[in-house]
């Protein structure tokens, strides 16, 4: 038996599932509207027991894992019931979590994706991918603008997020925080400290390269931008074009050390062609693979449905 683990309305998770039904292996998908109402842990006889839906499941019968996203969800708090109260309910689900994932590791369960591993800190990965001798480009968190001098100002440079995009709803507005140009020059001479902001050179590229890496494999396309935007993902589709990679034998080597380093089994990786360079921009461990998948012809979905 396999387990999914996922959130609804994920069509890379949908994909898979196709593939899991067409070669007749039974799976169960664990989501916000599939999760568990019920637990019957009995530790004197070792009996282990979920419900999810009107069936039962025994941790024991299931022989492999894939975590895709979010998380195991269980059956909400019927009515109105203090804050709290639903804090101390959701640090108890935390904990059968917690075990449910312990209890596959220790029982050999086959446990892909990034079950264990869901978050990765951006600087350690460009500390580390810099040790490893992947090139970055020069990068710098500051926080007073006098700082600043000691930067090239010859050069283009950008900033984005330290963390994980946040989406920030202000009255009726939604802001994100995309990867913008900043006109250095425009703030040299401001007296103001700033929050501690992560300034990039901007690397003037080829194209960009998107990676999608699974245990030891490997799949990579290559993404023409012809509207000049620094963000790809305000690009839109008319404006891109896409062809499969093959990747320098060293760079994938890499790549898979710095996956490994960081206990991460799959994810995708951002990397940047130069005239000269391949510059390595960052990892995201739930990264989406669809258009790896799709537009490099690779069948990745039926490839994670093989393994499971």
């Amino acid at each position: 038996m396999i387990l999914i683990i996922s959130v609804d309305n994920d069509t890379i998770t949908d994909e898979i599932c196709t593939w899991l039904s067409y070669q007749n292996k039974q799976f169960v998908r664990l989501s916000e509207s599939q999760h568990i109402n019920k637990v019957c842990f009995d530790f004197k006889n070792n009996i282990f027991k979920i419900s999810i839906g009107a069936i039962e499941y025994e941790l024991g019968d299931f022989t492999s894992v894939f975590y895709r996203n979010g998380g195991i969800y269980y059956e909400t708090i019927p009515g109105d019931i203090d804050s709290i109260l639903v804090d101390f309910y959701n640090s108890e689900l935390k904990s059968i979590s917690e075990f449910i994932y312990y209890y596959f590791r220790v029982n050999g369960v086959r446990i892909f994706g990034n079950l264990l591993t869901k978050e990765v800190n951006k600087l350690e990965v460009l500390f580390l991918a810099k040790s490893l001798g992947l090139k970055i480009p020069d990068t710098y968190i500051l926080s007073e603008m006098n700082d600043l001098k000691q930067i090239d100002m010859s050069q283009a440079y950008i900033t984005k997020a330290i963390s994980e995009m946040k989406p920030i709803i202000v009255e009726y507005g939604l802001y994100l925080n995309y990867t913008h140009e900043l006109d250095v020059n425009n703030i040299h001479n401001k007296k103001e400290n700033i929050i501690p902001s992560l300034i990039q050179r901007k690397i003037h590229c080829l194209y960009e390269i998107r990676v999608f890496f699974f245990e030891k494999q490997v799949w990579a396309i290559a993404t023409f931008d012809f509207s000049g935007s620094v963000d790809i993902r305000n690009i839109k589709e008319k404006d891109k074009r896409y062809l499969p990679l093959i990747l320098p034998p060293e760079l994938k080597k890499k790549i898979l050390i710095l996956a490994k380093k960081l206990a991460l089994k799959c994810g995708t990786v951002d990397l940047l062609k130069s005239d000269e360079e391949y510059y390595f921009l960052e990892v995201n461990p739930l990264g989406q693979f669809h258009q790896v998948s799709y537009y490099g012809n690779y069948q990745i979905e039926k490839h994670i449905a093989d393994l499971l």
